[in-house]
């Protein structure tokens, strides 16, 4: 076969076995017995190449190799650009009809084509716009930087655009928001079902030099477009729903435009926490970011002696409250531990609000001066102990949930639990010291 190669090939192939084996010799390979067999398989690609090429024709091998290295026209691929040469916002001026976007904060493109964007502007339907984020409280922030300082920067920058977000639905425009509780596979963009940008996310690397992908499924059976439509729709159904006007209060601490906000001097939040779970982290937040020092009480300290209640029941089973105070203050701690909350900004204590005649006079007078509870409205047991702390003449200051008389629970103790004894994922729903303390027990259990 080599016999029948052309004078140029051959020349070439004696070339580059001349570099082989000079680059032998000058980089001293350890391993000559691969390295000389890599070389030849290398050479066999180039003289299998050219035979297909010789066989097929030189313009029909080029046009093969083309669409192996950029893609096949006939799966809707039309570009792969740079994410800078093709920004997301120059796409999203297209938008007809409605829009779906996956990433892990992306405040400026968002808040630039929500504005701007004349389909936006007029758009009254929410379930037309779909927003998904990475959660500020998943771990897996960890994963986008080998750097702390870097880490603290892309959890900030989430926390950020939930902020702009809501201040853009306080403003009128209309969309849902979900949360994704691990690292976001992909990085997507979907304009009217059909136009999709795609690109993947590297450690420590500027998303804008990133490849992004183009695909069009207008007039093409066969484009993968409306594959990463329902994609995106299944990682949707896992993405976690927030109140967002509620976390952005909770968060607002962390957002560097906010920081400047009028705090009560000692406030105070309270809960069984049974287990902690991402939406009591979120409450905790919120009396910490309202407060300069903020009081975390952890009702039904005694696990051994629980008191029954008649309003909510499950408060006064055993299999409600498995876990000690101990373990609940560990979970608690670690927690705001692992987000630099600074030990003297709270502090966590026992507090039976089911003996109130007894816990909240001790209250009153163990810090002696006026202590501000935040509580948030889930049922009519919540009413109940508001009613009781203002009848200790004690200031409450209850989330507005703007929509109705009680605020909707996303995330439930009772859940936790259900998936822990089931041995299901968990771990999705609670923060970094939750899933610590539950983790060493079942270790010492098993």
């Amino acid at each position: 076969m080599i016999s029948k190669l052309p004078t140029k090939i051959l020349a070439l192939l004696v070339l580059l076995l001349a570099i082989t084996v000079a680059a032998y010799a000058f980089f001293s390979i350890s391993d000559p017995v691969s390295y000389f067999i890599s070389a030849i398989f290398f050479f066999v690609g180039i003289i299998a190449s050219y035979q297909i090429a010789a066989s097929a024709g030189f313009d029909a091998a080029l046009a093969h190799f083309r669409e192996v290295i950029i893609g096949s026209t006939h799966v809707g691929l039309t570009s792969i650009k740079k994410l800078s040469d093709t920004p997301p916002e120059r796409l999203a001026r297209k938008t007809k009809s409605s829009f779906r976007f996956l990433g892990i904060s992306g405040e400026k493109f968002l808040k630039e084509t929500l504005e701007k964007v004349e389909f936006f502007r007029r758009n009254k339907n929410p379930k037309l716009v779909k927003i998904m984020l990475m959660d500020p409280f998943s771990d897996e922030i960890d994963r986008l930087s080998s750097n702390k300082k870097n880490q603290v920067e892309f959890r900030n920058k989430i926390i950020s655009t939930i902020c702009t977000l809501q201040k853009l639905r306080e403003d009128g425009y209309h969309f849902e928001v979900r949360l994704y509780p691990k690292r976001p596979p992909l990085r997507l963009l979907i304009i009217d079902d059909n136009t999709t940008a795609l690109s993947v996310y590297e450690a420590d690397s500027s998303g804008w030099k990133n490849a992004q992908l183009l695909f069009e499924g207008k007039d093409n059976d066969d484009s993968l477009a409306p594959y990463f439509v329902e994609t995106f729709d299944d990682l949707w159904e896992r993405g976690l729903s927030v109140s967002l006007d509620q976390r952005s209060i909770a968060l607002k601490y962390f957002s560097v435009s906010d920081r400047t906000q009028t705090k009560v001097e000692l406030g105070m939040v309270h809960g069984r926490f049974q287990p902690f779970h991402h939406e009591h982290f979120e409450y905790v937040l919120h009396g910490i970011s309202s407060s300069k020092k903020c009081l975390i009480g952890i009702t039904q300290p005694n696990i051994k002696c629980v008191s029954e209640c008649e309003i909510l029941p499950h408060r006064g089973t055993s299999e409600g409250n498995p876990y000690t105070f101990e373990d609940r203050k560990r979970m608690i701690t670690l927690s705001l531990e692992r987000w630099g909350i600074t030990p003297d900004s709270y502090e966590v204590i026992p507090f039976e609000i089911d003996n109130p005649n007894v816990s909240l006079p001790a209250l009153k007078s163990s810090y002696r001066q006026e202590i501000t509870h935040f509580m948030r409205i889930f049922s009519d047991w919540e009413i109940h102990k508001r009613n009781l702390i203002e009848s200790h003449d004690m200031k409450v200051i209850a989330f507005d949930t703007k929509l109705s008389d009680f605020m909707t629970k996303n995330v439930t103790g009772t859940l936790v639990r259900e998936l822990i004894s089931s041995k299901r994922n968990w771990k999705d729903f609670v923060p970094f010291g939750t899933k610590q303390v539950i983790s060493a027990i079942e270790k010492r259990l098993s």
